[in-house]
């Protein structure tokens, strides 16, 4: 008895995405690192995307959402990109250094943190939203406090916050108007009889990054404040994705 086969147009799933890494391979083609709304982060393969800028109409680009087609094959992790658009573009982006650089950081931030093959909504929706503030024309905080802010809430996303309130180790409450240190390895506050930490918070710094870690508002942080908690994320990444 024969048995139907799926055209090739029947296996292909739509999904929105963001470029992550894109590497030649071959003399024509490129494999794709894309964080998918549907599928979370996947490769793809795209054939002659060198050859011919028809092809994909000049869609792979980082910083846009793109709209693209996946058929996925069996027996292999890589998926086939079929077919590729820019839904949004952010031709803003290329107009500021410190935008652009904000946003490149964000999306190493989603290569890092976002595993294979699993959705994750909220951490889209966290670097999407982002990226859509970046390229707004009348923006009245500064990018790497955008970012910072947006760090702090992906890392909450992902299960991975940092406690500024306790130590992590014991559980003691630190007061508010107190100093403290904090430990990214080990998520959060570590009070001097646990061992304490290497990066000191005084109070005021401490309530900042705690309301931005909550809220994602970045519009109470300070300039040091950004660079401090874009650190941290690094920190906490590494520990936990096991990347640089």
């Amino acid at each position: 008895m024969a048995v139907a086969r799926a055209r090739p147009h029947e296996s292909v799933r739509t999904t929105r995405a963001l470029l992550l890494k894109r590497i030649e391979y071959g003399e024509a083609d490129l494999v794709l690192s894309l964080f998918t709304e549907r599928y979370g982060r996947v490769s793809a393969l795209a054939r002659a995307a060198r050859k011919s800028t028809r092809r994909f109409g000049g869609a792979l680009e980082p910083m846009h959402t793109l709209e693209v087609g996946l058929e996925e094959r069996p027996k292999t992790e890589l998926f086939m990109l079929r077919e590729a658009r820019i839904a949004v573009p952010r031709l803003g982006l290329i107009e500021n250094l410190a935008r652009l650089e904000a946003a490149g950081k964000a999306l190493s931030w989603a290569r890092r943190a976002a595993p294979p093959r699993t959705p994750e909504p909220e951490l889209w929706d966290a670097v999407v939203a982002l990226l859509d503030e970046l390229t707004r024309r009348e923006q009245p905080i500064e990018p790497k406090r955008l970012l910072a802010a947006a760090g702090l809430r992906i890392l909450a996303t992902l299960g991975w916050g940092l406690d500024f309130e306790r130590c992590v180790r014991c559980g003691k409450e630190c007061p508010r108007d107190q100093a403290a240190l904090v430990d990214p390895q080990h998520g959060g506050l570590v009070c001097r009889a646990c061992g304490g930490a290497r990066v000191r918070l005084d109070a005021a710094t401490r309530d900042r990054l705690s309301r931005a870690a909550v809220t994602g508002a970045a519009e109470d942080l300070t300039s040091d404040d950004a660079e401090l908690a874009s650190d941290l994320v690094d920190a906490v990444l590494k520990a936990h994705a096991g990347l640089e």
